[in-house]
């Protein structure tokens, strides 16, 4: 069996055909499955997200799928690791894989040793809805020795039990669903609730049409709030922007069935239901009742109204998902399990020793907060372990160089940030602390390049400039340096300590003797000519920026975290001394 890793958009709709017909084929397949829901679920994530998919042979067409996405966490002690989850948790009620059932005896251990060469440190599988059989041809690929079996919470706040799903299956005829599958007294009642609504001058039922479907899915949210919301805490606004994006695109699709309860103008319940027409089912998702409202109960009104539709409508299953309520046993259901628990690797570390690659992004961003906040041991533990990963990563190689720069490391710091300019050659930030750490080493020739580099790609920085005549002095081009100080004058005239340089410059100047020029230090002419223009570049900058230009007083290049600047200035002092 070969498995292929599916990424992006594009191939997932190359997949459309492929995936319905597994899903039509396999006897497991439910509705949080279905390409139309999952594709549009994965396409809303931020996390990265990707599908294993399993066939015999490079022609043949995939037999099983494994959506999934990753989650990349960070220890308190320092560093990150990764989790994965199935495709649609968090949304969906149900996870597993879709595979045609002939193949299932190869296809699924497949699925579980490509999961292994994956790198992670827990694989959760939550809310996972499979066989016994299928997920026993799953586990049995995870030996003891290297994983833990952990159990997953599955009791909500109420003490309901979320691994129970009650689903009532349902004949082809209503008057034989209520008198084969409902006691005698839910019978009576539902029969008297539904002559109820139909006598009611001022109760009934509509269903959510395009010109409706606004005005009833804010209706229904908005009493599903009143009763949920305080308990929800801060996960309230994404709970609802999931709910809202979820439900419109399944209503656009044609599988939301949005039945209202109305009292009068007054609506006083409502139901979300979603609609598997390839498998005859109907799930019934959220609900929402006023809670003030003293009339019948809006919830079994609802509910056995749906029941009937789906009846009417040839639908097979009323699937109340996850949870043990009692209420729902009224319906005639019964129970289906799904499963809650991780795996975990023993050592508690991702697997091939290095994280995901697709965890890159948002390691080398929380390692840069922490370098820009003062945190460089935390930042180091991200920028190392993504040139784990990526050894020619320029954004880690420029965090990686800024730190060991600090720390006065400087060859290291050179190596690193060489290859991040040559790599990034535009980023002038990159190129200062490359001449930093190339002063440091006895490379001032080098350094000044550096500084030229910089310059010419952000010449509003007069620190820059500053930096560059004082390695200029260190090289006994005094006329050089003065180019570079009337640069910062012409910049910021406020610079602090800029007279006091340009002084020293000019004393340096006097004192060098005027009878052998060929004994004067020098540089290059391609460098020379460069330092010579530095001043009409800053002239230039100024005079575009005219009075708006920010001051930039004790500014030494404004991405230096508070732990930087304090070695720079040691360094600096101690040069001095010496």
């Amino acid at each position: 069996m070969r498995v292929d890793i599916i990424e992006g958009r594009r191939a997932l709709d190359e997949l459309r055909a492929n995936w319905d017909a597994v899903y039509d084929a396999d006897p497991e397949a439910q509705f949080f499955l279905s390409w139309p829901w999952l594709s549009k679920w994965l396409g809303t994530i931020r996390k990265p997200w990707f599908i294993l998919a399993v066939r015999p042979d490079d022609a043949a067409p995939y037999v099983a799928f494994f959506p999934l996405w990753l989650q990349t966490l960070e220890r308190e002690s320092g560093g990150f690791y990764n989790e994965i989850h199935m495709g649609g948790h968090h949304t969906a009620d149900y996870v597993g894989f879709l595979c045609r059932p002939e193949f299932q005896e190869q296809a699924i251990p497949a699925l579980a040793n490509r999961v292994k060469q994956l790198n992670w440190t827990n694989l959760r599988l939550e809310s996972i809805r499979a066989s016994d059989h299928r997920l026993a041809l799953f586990m049995r690929e995870f030996s003891g020795d290297a994983f833990d079996l952990c159990a997953l919470e599955r009791f909500n706040e109420d003490k309901v039990d979320c691994s129970i799903c009650p689903m009532a299956r349902l004949p082809a005829d209503w008057d034989a669903y209520l008198d084969g599958s409902l006691s005698a007294n839910t019978r009576q009642k539902i029969r008297r609730l539904l002559r109820q609504l139909e006598k009611s001058s001022d109760l009934k039922v509509t269903h959510a049409d395009k010109d409706t479907i606004d005005r009833d899915l804010e209706t229904l949210l908005r009493l599903w709030n009143d009763r949920w919301g305080v308990r929800k805490g801060k996960m309230l606004g994404g709970i609802l922007r999931n709910y809202r994006l979820m439900l419109r695109h399944c209503f656009e699709i044609g599988t939301l069935f949005l039945p209202v309860l109305w009292h009068g103008d007054r609506t006083v319940g409502a139901l979300a239901i979603l609609i598997d027409a390839r498998k005859k089912a109907f799930h019934f998702f959220i609900a929402g009742r006023d809670e003030a409202f003293d009339g019948p109960p809006t919830g079994t009104i609802l509910h056995a109204h749906s029941i009937r539709h789906a009846i009417q409508n040839g639908f097979a299953t009323y699937d109340f998902l996850r949870g043990n309520e009692p209420y729902k046993y009224s319906f005639g259901v019964e129970e289906h399990r799904i499963t809650c628990f991780m795996l975990a690797t023993k050592d508690r570390t991702n697997l091939g020793g290095r994280l995901d690659r697709r965890s890159l992004p948002m390691v080398l961003r929380r390692s840069n907060e922490h370098l820009q906040a003062g945190r460089p041991v935390a930042a180091e533990y991200g920028f190392r372990q993504a040139l784990e990963v990526e050894p020619s990563n320029p954004e880690a190689a420029y965090g990686m160089g800024c730190i060991m720069a600090a720390r006065g490391e400087h060859a290291a710091a050179t190596a690193l940030l060489r290859a991040a300019v040559a790599a990034m050659p535009d980023a002038s930030r990159a190129w200062f602390w490359l001449a930093r750490s190339l002063r440091a080493s006895g490379e001032p020739a080098e350094a000044v390049a550096a500084y030229c580099a910089g310059i010419e790609g952000e010449p509003a920085i007069a620190g820059a400039y500053h930096e560059l005549g004082q390695v200029l002095l260190d090289l006994g081009c005094f006329d050089q340096a003065l180019a570079a100080f009337d640069a910062v004058a012409e910049l910021q005239p406020d610079f602090p300590d800029i007279y006091a340089s340009l002084m020293q410059a000019l004393r340096s100047q006097g004192e060098a003797s005027p009878e052998d020029p060929s004994q004067r230090p020098s540089l290059n002419a391609g460098l020379s000519d460069r330092i010579g223009r530095l001043r009409a570049i800053a002239a230039a900058r100024r005079n575009r920026e005219g009075s708006n230009m920010t001051p930039m007083a004790n500014r030494r290049i404004d991405i230096v975290p508070p732990f930087v600047s304090q070695a720079i200035s040691a360094h600096s002092v101690s040069r001095q001394k010496r």
